[in-house]
C-alpha cells in the first residue's frame, strides 16, 4: 500500500507539472482573477468586539454574561472622566447633570439593545438627598456654598464611594469627576462605535479644553474591548508589510536576485489575501486570533518556496531544461513540501480544540493559509519560475 500511495503521489505531481507546462498563462490568469475578486473583500472586513464571542456558547463565562446582560443592565462598564476646578460648585455639577441627560437622550429609547442602561455620578447622589435641584442652586453664592458643603459632607461620611466618584490625578493634582456608564456588551461593533462616538462628541462639546483644563475623557473596559481588535487589525497590516519586505530582502540576498526573491514571495501572499478576503465577503467578524494570521502564515509557508526554488534552479543548471527542472523539483522538493505542510496543519489543528475562540480561529485559518500556500507553491510558483527562466534565459 505504501508503494501504491507513492505511485499515486508521483502521478499527481507529474500531472500538475504537465498542466503547468501546457497552460502556464491560464493558470496565472485564473489565480489572478480569484485573488482580485476575493481581495475586494478586504474592504468589507469587520471586527468582533463582543467579549462573549471569544468563548463557546456553552461556556460558563457566556452563561454568566447572559445573566448580567438580561438581569443586571449589561456587562459593558465604562466611564467619563471630567476635569473640574476646586472647589466643586453647583454650576459644574449642573453641567455634569446636563451631560448625563444628553448622552441618555439617544439611548433610552432603545436601551434594551444598544443604548446606555445606567448612568451614575455624584450629581445623582446629591440630587437624591437634596430637596432643591442643582440647577436652581448654580446662580447664587449661597447655592454654591451649599453644594460645596454637601460634597465635603459626602466625602467625610462615605469616603470609599466618594473616592470612586471624585479623584485626584497624582501627576498634577488636578481633580476629576467620574461618570459611570453601563451598556450592553453583546451588540455589534458598529453600534458600539456609534454609542462611544456619541458620548465622546457630547463630552467634548460640553467640556471643551481650556488653558487650565483638558477635555473630558471616555475610557473603560467597554471602550478598550471595542478598540482592541480594530487596533490589532491595523497592526496586522503593518506587521504583514514589515514581514513581507523583510522576507523579500532576505530571499533576494539568498538567491542573489530580486526577481527570484519577488517570485518566491508571491505564492505565499496570495492565500493570505484569499482567506481574509473570503472572511470579508462572508461577513465573518475578525477576532484577536484572526488578526494575527497574516505575518505568521507568511513566515511559515515561505520555507516551502525556498526549498522549491532552490531545487528548480539546481536542476535547471544540471539539465538545462525547464521541463526536466520542473519535474525534478516537484518529485523532490514538492514531495517534501506536501508532508511538511501536512505536519504543520496537523499541529495547528490541535488549536481548534481550545475553549478560547480566537485560538480556534487562529488555528483554523492558519491551516487554511498553509494549505493555500502549498497550492501556490505547487502551481503558481512553478509557473512564475518557468516564465522567468524563459524570459531571462536562466538555462543558459
Amino acid at each position: 500500500s505504501g508503494k501504491w500511495g507513492q505511485k499515486q503521489l508521483d502521478s499527481q505531481l507529474n500531472r500538475i507539472v504537465s498542466r503547468i507546462i501546457r497552460h502556464p498563462k491560464p493558470i496565472l490568469s485564473i489565480s489572478l482573477g480569484i485573488i482580485v475578486f476575493t481581495g475586494l473583500g478586504l474592504f468589507r472586513l469587520r471586527v468582533e468586539t463582543d467579549f462573549t464571542k471569544n468563548f463557546r456558547p456553552e461556556s460558563p463565562i457566556v452563561k454568566s454574561y447572559d445573566m448580567i446582560e438580561s438581569q443586571l443592565g449589561g456587562a459593558g462598564v465604562w466611564d467619563i472622566l471630567i476635569p473640574v476646578k476646586q472647589p466643586i460648585d453647583a454650576r459644574t455639577l449642573a453641567r455634569v447633570g446636563e451631560l448625563e441627560k444628553r448622552i441618555q437622550s439617544k439611548s433610552t429609547h432603545d436601551a434594551t439593545t444598544h443604548g446606555l442602561t445606567k448612568v451614575l455620578s455624584i450629581v445623582d447622589i446629591l440630587d437624591a438627598i437634596s430637596p432643591i435641584p442643582l440647577a436652581d442652586l448654580q446662580n447664587s453664592p449661597t447655592g454654591n456654598m451649599i453644594v460645596g458643603t454637601a460634597v465635603t459632607f459626602f466625602q467625610q461620611q462615605m469616603p470609599q464611594l466618594a473616592a470612586s466618584l471624585i479623584g485626584t490625578d497624582p501627576l498634577d493634582g488636578s481633580t476629576w469627576l467620574r461618570v459611570m456608564l453601563r451598556a450592553r456588551e453583546k451588540q455589534p461593533a458598529l453600534l458600539k462605535r456609534s454609542l462611544i462616538d456619541h458620548v465622546q462628541k457630547t463630552v467634548t462639546e460640553m467640556f471643551p479644553p481650556t488653558k487650565t483644563t483638558s477635555t473630558g475623557e471616555v475610557t473603560g473596559f467597554f471602550v478598550l474591548l471595542a478598540q482592541l481588535v480594530e487596533r490589532m487589525i491595523e497592526d496586522q497590516w503593518l506587521t504583514f508589510l514589515i514581514a513581507a519586505i523583510g522576507i523579500f530582502f532576505f530571499l533576494s540576498f539568498g538567491f542573489q536576485s530580486m526577481v527570484i526573491g519577488g517570485i518566491a514571495l508571491v505564492p505565499n501572499i496570495l492565500p493570505i489575501i484569499f482567506i481574509l478576503g473570503v472572511l470579508g465577503w462572508t461577513g465573518e467578524p475578525i477576532n484577536m486570533g484572526t488578526a494575527m494570521i497574516a505575518a505568521v502564515s507568511l513566515g511559515l509557508s515561505v520555507d516551502s518556496s525556498i526549498h522549491y526554488t532552490t531545487a528548480f534552479r539546481r536542476q535547471l543548471l544540471l539539465h538545462g531544461s525547464i521541463t526536466e527542472a520542473l519535474h525534478s523539483a516537484h518529485q523532490t522538493a514538492g514531495r517534501a513540501m506536501i508532508f511538511s505542510t501536512l505536519a504543520l496543519v496537523v499541529g495547528f489543528l490541535a488549536l481548534t480544540t481550545s475553549e478560547f475562540i480566537p485560538t480556534v480561529s487562529f488555528g483554523r485559518l492558519s491551516c487554511l493559509t498553509l494549505l493555500g500556500g502549498l497550492a501556490g507553491n505547487l502551481l503558481v510558483l512553478p509557473v512564475l519560475l518557468s516564465l522567468a527562466a524563459r524570459r531571462f534565459h536562466w538555462a543558459s
